[in-house]
């Protein structure tokens, strides 16, 4: 078997949308938005990209029922306009179970009946940090059919010097509750976690495998920007994959970031939004109605997502007009220029988009944490291709000395 990078041709359809006639960005349809239910939240992380934007505060607590109203009739319009046959909606915070479960029931019947009315799928996903799930929330969530991730950090002692409360205090255990009345409801949640890099990789993966039952996961890394110094990460996840290479990938346990490294390595096309080549098309919708760009460019500086669209005056696709919303397309699919020659752009591809921001070039930087993905890569191609049997097809050799 043979395995090369794909070209960037594969995304001709999205250079293509960003000629210099604005019009062309109608070949790019959203079928996907971050819905912020909530602008507060209920936890102080010590790492929380969010409030790092202080306007947020000046945001309604809650997503307003005026611009969930409004919301609701652009996406039947934009499900119509379109004809889509699905569309992801995610629920997102601060906190989004701090909405409230009656008017969170009322939103998802709203959404349902769209969903019937207009013959497209639905499919509805929230993160939250677990510590408001209780059996009515559990039950809410399995009987609305929304997919959970819920947000833990690792180990009591990882989780609690950085998920805390305002007064300190810890969440493992309020969020370990909240997983078991999930559990308990039928709905078998995801986890995310974000890299502690002092932290020991091994007994993280075997906490979530073993401890938790985790069979599939996620360990972000830390938002930050090159205005920031942020702590080296290579170290953690070269010890995260040697964990899961050698124990727990056998064991049927996914790591989603390293899941995707591998495939990248491998010549497969390979993109979530953290990493990986190819265009990011993210859009979130705030608590007054006001339709952004990607949320976590909050990291840039207060009120840098801001746009003048909003879910009052104009329709979903409506984003694709803004200025911001285009630069970071254009900058998920144009490699900054030192990332050109690299040996794993296509599997990096530049990095998380959030991550090359700098005040002098903008997003035209590598990623902040280019070096340790780097050394990340290098050791997992080493791994790899020393565990790799390539089995050539019968008749296959014959036919390449033949050829010669």
């Amino acid at each position: 078997m043979f395995v090369t990078h794909a070209p960037q041709q594969r995304f001709k359809a999205f250079y293509d949308c960003l000629s210099n006639n604005d019009t062309a960005t109608s070949s790019v349809v959203s079928s996907y938005i971050l819905v912020k239910l909530a602008a507060r939240c209920n936890l102080a992380c010590t790492y929380c990209y969010w409030f790092r934007d202080k306007s947020v505060l000046d945001a309604p607590k809650r997503l307003t029922l005026e611009a969930e109203d409004a919301f609701i009739t652009r996406l039947g319009e934009h499900i119509r306009q379109h004809q889509l046959k699905t569309f992801f909606i995610l629920f997102h915070g601060g906190e989004p179970l701090l909405f409230g479960a009656a008017r969170f029931e009322a939103l998802c019947a709203k959404l349902r009946e769209l969903e019937a009315a207009h013959g497209c799928q639905l499919k509805l996903a929230v993160t939250t940090n677990g510590v408001l799930v209780d059996a009515h929330w559990a039950s809410l969530l399995q009987r609305w059919n929304v997919g959970v991730t819920v947000s833990l950090d690792g180990p009591r002692a990882v989780n609690d010097s950085r998920r805390i409360g305002f007064r300190g205090q810890g969440s493992f255990d309020a969020i370990l509750a909240g997983v078991r009345q999930l559990r308990a409801a039928g709905v078998e949640p995801g986890f995310l976690s974000v890299c502690e890099p002092s932290s020991d990789p091994r007994e993280l993966v075997r906490f979530f495998a073993e401890d938790l039952g985790a069979c599939d996961f996620d360990v972000l890394v830390p938002d930050a920007t090159h205005e920031d110094t942020p702590a080296s990460i290579a170290a953690f996840y070269i010890g995260l994959f040697d964990a899961w290479w050698d124990t727990w990938l056998d064991r049927g346990v996914r790591i989603r970031l390293l899941d995707t490294l591998v495939r990248g390595l491998l010549g497969e096309e390979s993109r979530i939004e953290s990493i990986g080549f190819g265009p990011n098309t993210t859009s979130t919708l705030a608590t007054d109605g006001a339709i952004e760009p990607l949320d976590v460019l909050r990291t840039a500086g207060d009120s840098f997502t801001r746009t003048r669209i909003d879910v009052f005056h104009n329709g979903l696709q409506d984003i694709q007009s803004d200025p911001l919303w285009r630069e970071v397309l254009q900058a998920s699919l144009t490699l900054p220029k030192t990332c050109q020659s690299c040996q794993h752009r296509m599997t990096c591809g530049g990095g998380h988009v959030g991550q090359r921001w700098s005040a002098a070039r903008r997003f035209d930087n590598p990623t902040v944490y280019c070096e340790d993905i780097k050394a990340i890569l290098a050791h997992m191609s080493a791994r790899l291709f020393a565990d790799m049997t390539i089995v050539a097809p019968a008749g296959a050799l014959e036919a390449v000395r033949e050829a010669a």
